[in-house]
């Protein structure tokens, strides 16, 4: 029992499965009934899992995971996902998930410590900027090359800038940086996601893995832990198990732990600065504002989106990893989706709405970019 119990600190994987195949009780809180006769009782909130439920049941696609997070300990407050089309928790074990531009997260660390680029730096590029085109980025002729701010390259997801940066930062630099995120590496008992770093061996290849093209996979869980660094510049282990009742007494009760302080302060304050730029002039900004120009939500948010199709189920992946209040992160919202077929409904809709039952307590309004879900299957092509 005792092994039992240790390893609802460490291993993840164990107690998802648990919570998938879990009941509630009369007071709508989630448990699992062990074969000793032991409960043990989850963190989930039951009202922002049912409204989770009804968003993954009305917007269905192949893989597809939600999961709001405490910022401050790693608490799991809802979690849901669909594998293969059917309910279930195994779409956050995978870990071969292109990470897109959720990798330009990593190239920003790098380039905040190595480059001291700063959020109003002006960087010169040359496009366009959602084209697979690393030659271009790198050897532009124009003798006036446009700019833009590192702010707004970040929450427009541009990435002539973010390619011309993973030259100047260097292999060697990105790696370490990748490594403090837990790229290719173990967490939980499951992999995380990793990098192909044996195929990086020119300055094309190193600006389409810092811009987020080439050569990165990502593990959800792992996003979680992206999603905590971008809010506190910690991580902290996501935990799902609250606490075991063993004849009407708890024998164990879960704790936050600390994993990792990946950056320092000063780094911190600058992503949390970008970050706002995807919610209010970037790449989701459509999806946070209705028509008449107001906020969705009562707070700030901020965030990264990423969008790239796998080569391997050919099929579109899309991220959304944020947190909100930027000012004082409260919580973490991570959404993915992988689907083979043309789906309006975009993955940063579900974590508006998450973010909505979680600071209002309902859905309500309507973004710029709604559109009626439907799906209508066709040829996979390759996203930016």
């Amino acid at each position: 029992m005792l092994a039992v119990l240790l390893s609802f600190s460490t291993n993840l994987n164990k107690a998802l499965w648990m919570f998938q195949n879990a009941r509630q009780d009369s007071t709508g809180a989630y448990y699992y009934v062990m074969s000793d006769g032991s409960k043990v009782y989850f963190t989930v909130n039951p009202d922002l899992q049912r409204m989770l439920n009804t968003l993954l049941a009305t917007y269905p696609k192949e893989y597809e995971g939600i999961a709001l997070v405490d910022a401050t300990s790693g608490k799991i407050l809802a979690i849901g996902g669909r594998y293969e089309g059917n309910p279930s928790l195994r779409s956050f074990k995978m870990n071969d998930y292109p990470a897109a531009s959720i990798f330009k997260v990593i190239t920003s660390v790098a380039a905040m410590e190595v480059l001291g680029v700063e959020p109003w730096d002006s960087l010169p590029f040359c496009g366009p900027i959602y084209r697979r085109r690393p030659h271009r980025w790198l050897n532009c002729k124009r003798d006036t090359l446009p700019k833009t701010t590192f702010a707004l390259a970040f929450g427009r997801s541009n990435n002539p800038v973010f390619g011309r940066l993973a030259v100047n930062i260097g292999k060697t630099a990105l790696m370490e940086v990748a490594h403090r995120f837990y790229f290719d590496d173990t967490l939980f008992g499951l992999p995380m996601g990793y990098v192909e770093w044996e195929r990086v061996r020119t300055d094309r290849d190193l600006a389409l893995l810092g811009s987020g093209f080439d050569y990165s996979y990502l593990n959800p869980l792992q996003a979680i832990l992206i999603g905590e660094a971008m809010a506190t510049g910690l991580m902290w282990r996501p935990y799902i198990v609250d606490y075991v009742e063993k004849d009407g007494e708890i024998v164990y009760r879960s704790t936050p732990q600390l994993l990792n302080a990946p950056f320092d302060r000063t780094v911190l304050n600058r992503l949390r600065e970008i970050s706002r730029f995807t919610v209010d002039s970037g790449t989701v900004r459509k999806i946070f504002y209705d028509r008449n120009g107001a906020r969705l939500l009562p707070v700030s948010v901020g965030g990264k989106t990423g969008t790239l199709t796998s080569r391997k189920y050919r099929a579109l992946t899309e991220w959304f990893v944020g947190f909100a209040p930027v000012e004082r992160p409260e919580v973490v919202v991570v959404a993915f989706s992988m689907d083979g077929s043309f789906v309006n409904v975009k993955t940063s809709y579900l974590a508006m709405r998450m973010l909505q039952g979680y600071f209002v307590g309902k859905f309500e309004g309507k973004p710029v970019s709604y559109k009626r879900f439907r799906k209508r299957y066709r040829r996979p092509s390759r996203g930016g």
